[in-house]
């Protein structure tokens, strides 16, 4: 039996990142993960003889810079590059929308020039909000405690502490925090733009992800949610981790290493230990009991609450919430190996138009080759 300060259930990004953090403060960890291979969805592996390439996640905005700096992805490997073309559209009719750094706006516009003269100011709108909630992405949102204690005070003053920052928004800034929380992508981007290929464009990102309809009350908020990442401090952009999305995952473990946190792969949880009400460590598949005084799960709650802890452990009513929350995808992903760049009918390579590299892209030191790969990401 191993004795640590805490296990953790699962190797994904966060549970990577968690470990990390812990192992700098000076704590005893223990990682266990079901597959062979650390990352969670943030995997690069061999889908196809020759092809690798990022087989669930597949682009990079949400790291956040902080950890990105507290565990020095940088320094264990990680390589982002901005990505040349944010999105492309092609319509049936051979028209098409490329959303590219100085292109994004004369593209809108051959579609709406009401449409492009409003697009600044949208992007300006989603960063004010997105701004907010950049600040508050890193702080513990506050617990429901029952009773009174010292404990429900804190989290009383913390609640305190985020309403007085809201108070100190402009009453035009809390209503449309408000529209972007409450209504749809749908709603939200109707008040904007009148055309459909570019609210079609908008539109993907709040549903990406999220199983539900553009027109389901929430999504905008979920539009919001892609826009307050950022890549190599260039606010609202995506990119690519060189080397694919396992990059991120296997430096984080790097990280997490180096400060003594032991990563073990090929080890499915069985169950959660839970002794007196308290979560108290986990038995493997194999049978081994791996004891802890803290346990942190990096797993779909459905699983974890219906699968991992003892049904005797949890309140029936919470229980029986599980068993019929609904958790899936809307999005279909499928990656193809590809013999040469493709072509569209709407935009044939030989008319495509050159997007230079953001000068904070980075750039191999030496030519190199890279096998083409087509991500299609179809979400409905």
């Amino acid at each position: 039996m191993q004795t640590y300060d805490v296990v953790i259930i699962g190797a994904g990004h966060n549970g990577l990142t968690c470990a990390a953090y812990l192992g700098m403060a000076g704590l005893s960890v223990k990682v266990v993960e079901r597959r062979a291979v650390v990352g969670g969805a943030a995997v690069t592996e061999e889908f196809c003889p020759g092809f690798r390439n990022s087989v669930a996640s597949y682009t990079v905005s949400l790291l956040n810079p902080k950890i990105i700096a507290d565990l020095r992805l940088h320094d264990h490997g990680l390589q982002i590059v901005e990505r040349r073309a944010q999105n492309f559209l092609p319509t049936p009719d051979g028209a098409y929308l490329l959303a590219a750094e100085g292109h994004t706006q004369r593209n809108i516009a051959k579609f709406s020039a009401a449409d492009a003269a409003r697009y600044d100011a949208f992007g300006r709108e989603l960063d004010a909000n997105a701004d907010l909630l950049r600040e508050l992405v890193l702080q513990a949102p506050p617990n429901l405690s029952r009773g009174f204690s010292l404990k429900s005070l804190g989290e009383i003053l913390k609640a305190g502490r985020l309403g007085n920052r809201l108070r100190g928004l402009s009453t035009e800034n809390l209503r449309i925090l408000l529209d972007l929380f409450t209504k749809s992508a749908a709603d939200y981007l109707d008040g904007w733009f009148e055309g459909e290929l570019v609210k079609a464009w908008f539109g993907f990102d709040a549903i990406v992800g999220n199983y539900a309809s553009p027109y389901t009350p929430g999504t905008a908020y979920v539009l919001l949610h892609h826009a307050f990442g950022e890549v190599n401090g260039k606010k609202r952009t995506w990119g690519h981790a060189v080397g694919g999305m396992g990059a991120i995952t296997q430096a984080m473990a790097k990280a997490a290493r180096g400060h003594g946190v032991e990563i073990e792969t090929d080890a499915p949880v069985r169950e959660v230990l839970v002794e007196k009400g308290r979560a108290c460590g986990v038995v493997l598949a194999d049978g081994r009991v791996v004891r802890a005084a803290a346990v942190a799960a990096n797993v779909n709650p459905k699983l974890l609450y219906t699968g991992m802890i003892p049904a005797n452990a949890l309140e029936p009513a919470f229980l029986q919430h599980m068993r019929q929350w609904r958790c899936g995808s809307g999005t279909f992903r499928m990656n193809v190996a590809l013999s040469r760049l493709p072509s569209f009918t709407a935009l044939p390579a030989a008319r495509r138009p050159t997007i230079t590299p953001p000068a904070s892209s980075w750039r191999p030191a030496s030519p190199i080759w890279i096998a083409p790969i087509a991500t299609l990401d179809c979400t409905g």
